[in-house]
């Protein structure tokens, strides 16, 4: 038994009695254990981006200033989008998605970017052709913090305000996300 659980412990012993065990148990899942209590120490942070990503609240980049780390800025041309244009259009259809994805993603990465740099946080950028969800839950795994947006992957909706792809990548990562 912690310092923690002993001071709540006496603390209630004659007002809450047996029923604080009780509670404890019941809410295992949610009380955070006092090991767990202790801030995780983040080095690096990662951050995917896509056309879908719109809005980077000024929250995020406060929050994420308070740390000493450096991010990492991905942005992944979709492989399987890029394939079915290819398929169901032309081939020169398909490069041109390619050609103007790599133009927008360019930009939002060097707008982000200089966002980033000006709260001080030391960045590096990555632009790459692949599967949104799988590689950034294997990029993931080199980082300490994930910061993904609830868009990331595709539209969300009212009765959907997580995108299906950001949910996959969160239910994969192990390590802290910050979704906003």
């Amino acid at each position: 038994m912690g310092l923690y659980s002993s001071l709540i412990r006496r603390k209630f012993r004659n007002i809450a009695g047996k029923r604080y065990d009780r509670i404890l148990k019941e809410y295992k899942e949610f009380l955070l254990a006092e090991e767990e209590m202790v801030l995780p120490e983040i080095s690096s942070i990662l951050m995917p981006l896509d056309r879908f990503v719109k809005d980077i609240p000024l929250e995020l980049y406060e929050t994420l200033s308070s740390y000493d780390a450096r991010v990492l800025l991905v942005y992944i041309i979709d492989s399987q989008v890029f394939s079915i244009i290819n398929q169901t259009l032309s081939r020169d259809a398909s490069e041109e998605f390619k050609r103007k994805e790599e133009i927008y993603g360019l930009k939002i990465l060097r707008e982000i970017s200089s966002e980033l740099e000006n709260f001080g946080l030391k960045v590096q950028t990555r632009l790459f052709f692949g599967d949104k969800g799988e590689d950034v839950i294997k990029l993931a795994a080199d980082h300490d913090l994930l910061a993904i947006s609830k868009a990331y992957g595709s539209e969300i909706t009212k009765t959907s305000p997580l995108s299906p792809v950001a949910f996959k990548i969160i239910q994969h990562v192990n390590i802290p996300t910050i979704i906003y």
